[in-house]
């Protein structure tokens, strides 16, 4: 799997998705259905991604067409990428997600963007 990585790391950027035909995608939005109803990019199916694992969920997707794992931020999608990956799927994160933190108050924010100190 690692050595099947390659070089976009299995992410496409908001901007880059935007410039493309989302009709040759399987968008698969894996948040909670509420905030996927709340929300979503034309087109996405939504599985919350505790269920995607399950064997009705996982016949749903298809295996001759990229799926992209939307989430709120990035990182669950990337852990539910590895799983489908291994699985056989052909599999591409949107960085970033939705750009909006699934726990109320807590900002949408890396580390240099709070300031915190860093080696060189």
């Amino acid at each position: 799997y690692i050595k099947d990585t390659e070089s976009d790391w299995n992410y496409i950027i908001p901007e880059e998705l935007n410039k493309e035909n989302l009709s040759k995608f399987y968008l698969l939005d894996i948040r909670k259905e509420k905030d996927y109803k709340e929300g979503h990019i034309k087109g996405a199916k939504n599985i919350f991604w505790m269920d995607l694992l399950e064997k009705e969920n996982l016949e749903k997707l298809p295996k001759n067409k990229k799926i992209i794992l939307i989430c709120y931020v990035g990182h669950t999608a990337s852990q539910m990428l590895v799983a489908l990956k291994l699985l056989g799927y052909d599999v591409t994160v949107l960085k970033f997600g939705m750009g909006k933190s699934p726990v109320e108050g807590i900002p949408v924010a890396g580390w240099l963007d709070f300031g915190f100190n860093i080696v060189k």
